[in-house]
């Protein structure tokens, strides 16, 4: 738009040449010719068109001598093309303009033709630099986007370094609380229940005993369910999934997809890993796939896995057995959804609501 701008400001400023004398229609209708080709040029941007446009231009002026003194919106036009050979296509108008219309005007001409090259390198050059202004814009966004992805990256990476650090230290305050804390107090629940069997005659010191061995118990059990916590708490499920998946290896194409985060409820976990342990086994004894798919996706408020392969003799859901009817009463306890599926595969789909969800949607209940 700026080339076609600055090819009328020449054309119309050129018009002024023209002596009130000889202006006539064969003049005007020259003029509106030089202004097509002006337009034309502009819209059709190639080397061609505007050689083309210049050897028009020169019939025109062999015929019609006056039309020299229109070059400079021509020579505009072959400046364009970055040429400087180029330019000497208008050179006989030029020489024209002084044959026909005298020294003066053949002076105005070439003042407005170097006029032309002039403007029309310094838009080039404008344009150069706007190029270079937006590549070097658009390279440092790019930059950037690459540089948060990378940043994205590292975070997901230490978190996850932090979460198997802190899930391998809770799988060892397990291991020491079950192994010291725990054999020690079996073995003082033993030698109590000794003390307890020799002294079974005296019932003060039985009375004494019994409280002792109560608090004991329930001391041991408040371990154990505690190291169980601590042991659930420490599974990472996508670890997991990983060694249960195991098997399938070297004898299926394995496609996995994993998208949640790592504070996964409990239950879920536990809910998953029964699931996929249970679709391994009847893959592995009931189909002849060859390609098995696992997807595990967390949403704003619910968990889903899906687990499917190609097979075409997987069991079917009304002759299912104790594995997959655990597996429903398992869903069915979290409130969950189960769709079992054989066309084209065995398929399981389980849709879980989150815990804290239910346990917000109770609070509201009890509220009401």
């Amino acid at each position: 738009m700026r080339g076609l701008i600055d090819k009328l400001a020449l054309f119309f400023v050129s018009l002024l040449l023209i002596p009130p004398e000889k202006v006539s229609f064969e003049t005007a209708a020259l003029s509106v010719s030089v202004f097509v080709i002006c337009c034309v040029t502009t819209v059709i941007d190639r080397r061609w068109a505007r050689i083309a446009a210049a050897e028009v231009f020169l019939v025109m002026c062999i015929f019609y001598p006056q039309t020299a003194l229109l070059v400079a919106p021509i020579a505009y036009t072959l400046a364009e093309s970055r040429d400087k050979k180029q330019m000497l296509c208008i050179l006989p108008a030029v020489v024209l303009s002084y044959i026909g219309s005298g020294l003066r005007m053949g002076l105005c001409v070439t003042a407005y033709v170097m006029l032309a090259d002039v403007l029309c390198n310094r838009r080039l050059n404008f344009e150069d630099k706007d190029s270079e202004l937006k590549f070097t814009r658009d390279s440092g966004v790019e930059n950037s986007l690459v540089l948060m992805e990378r940043n994205k990256r590292l975070i997901e990476q230490q978190n996850n370094e932090i979460n198997m650090a802190t899930l391998k230290e809770r799988n060892r305050i397990a291991r020491e609380i079950h192994d010291n804390v725990g054999h020690v107090l079996s073995r003082s629940l033993l030698q109590l229940g000794a003390v307890m069997a020799v002294t079974k005659n005296d019932e003060k010191m039985t009375a004494l005993l019994r409280p002792v061995r109560e608090s004991m118990d329930l001391a041991l059990d408040s371990i154990r369910n505690s190291v169980h916590d601590l042991r659930d708490d420490s599974i990472d499920l996508k670890t997991t999934a990983e060694e249960i998946l195991k098997p399938l290896e070297g004898s299926y194409k394995i496609y996995r997809q994993y998208d949640f985060s790592y504070n996964v409820d409990k239950d879920i976990k536990l809910c998953f890993i029964a699931v996929l342990k249970e679709a391994v086994t009847n893959i592995i004894r009931h189909s002849d796939a060859d390609t098995v798919s696992v997807t595990m996706t967390e949403h704003p408020t619910f968990m889903q896995l899906v687990v499917d392969d190609n097979g075409k003799s997987s069991k079917r859901p009304d002759s299912e057995g104790m594995g997959l009817s655990n597996i429903r009463e398992r869903v069915k306890m979290l409130d969950g959804i189960i769709n079992i599926t054989t066309t084209g595969g065995f398929r399981i789909f389980i849709t879980i609501p989150k815990q804290n969800d239910k346990e917000n949607e109770h609070e509201d209940n009890s509220s009401r």
